[in-house]
């Protein structure tokens, strides 16, 4: 089966770092998931945006806290979502005071040719995620925002949006990956953002394959319920 990334990648996934391929290329089928462990060397917030950031952490989407050289971990768990594909569940643990998690859930939304990006433990967020190579890296954009509300999505106005890259490379010289994000708004400008580097290992997957995470059946934008 065909990994989330190398999907919504295509021809281009080829021309990825081998270590980006190997580490994004996680399938269930491997029985491991990939563990980075490193340090953010700086985390930036906007002071206008964190009423909104600190209601994000009762969902563990975002956080207020910023500063520099603070420790983090990733998981990236593989699973087969409920329509038979590839999917992945990510979750960061940063240690700020109060120290802060980051979960969100990737899956691939065939009704729009992209993978969907279900944000926090209940994915009340979401948002289309175009993912693309570039130069060795892997390059993820952010597309249109969801709100899910009562089973239905419904799309963000421009105003309540974000606009958002991510760039994850891997770094030969030091031999570790490197990591930068930058989100923005129309209203308040950037929001937040971060960049660091990590070293990534993989693990035996725990639990039963069978036991998929709890966003594995949301119904995505544009699918029928």
């Amino acid at each position: 089966m065909t990994g989330l990334f190398e999907r919504a990648i295509g021809e281009e996934w080829s021309t990825l770092h081998p270590q980006v391929r190997e580490r994004y290329g996680v399938e269930s089928s491997d029985g491991r998931e990939a563990v980075g462990v490193g340090q953010m060397d700086e985390l930036t917030r906007s002071p206008f945006a964190v009423p909104a950031l600190w209601l994000a952490t009762f969902d563990d989407f975002l956080f207020p806290e910023g500063g520099t050289d603070v420790r983090f971990s990733i998981v990236t768990e593989p699973f087969v979502d409920g329509n038979g594909n590839e999917a992945l569940r990510l979750e960061r643990r940063f240690d700020t005071s109060p120290p802060r998690t980051f979960v969100d859930t990737l899956r691939w939304n065939p009704a729009r040719g992209c993978i969907v990006d279900l944000f926090g433990t209940r994915g009340l967020v979401g948002a289309d995620l175009h993912a693309a190579a570039d130069d060795g890296a892997l390059a993820l954009s952010i597309g249109t925002q969801y709100l899910r509300v009562g089973g239905r999505s419904l799309a963000l106005p421009a105003l309540l949006s974000a606009r958002g890259r991510l760039t994850d490379w891997y770094d030969e010289d030091d031999e570790c990956f490197r990591v930068e994000a930058d989100i923005e708004n129309p209203l308040v400008g950037s929001v937040f953002g971060y960049e660091g580097g990590f070293e990534s290992e993989f693990r035996s997957a725990d639990g039963d394959p069978a036991d998929r995470p709890p966003l594995a059946d949301v119904t995505l934008p544009g699918e029928r319920p």
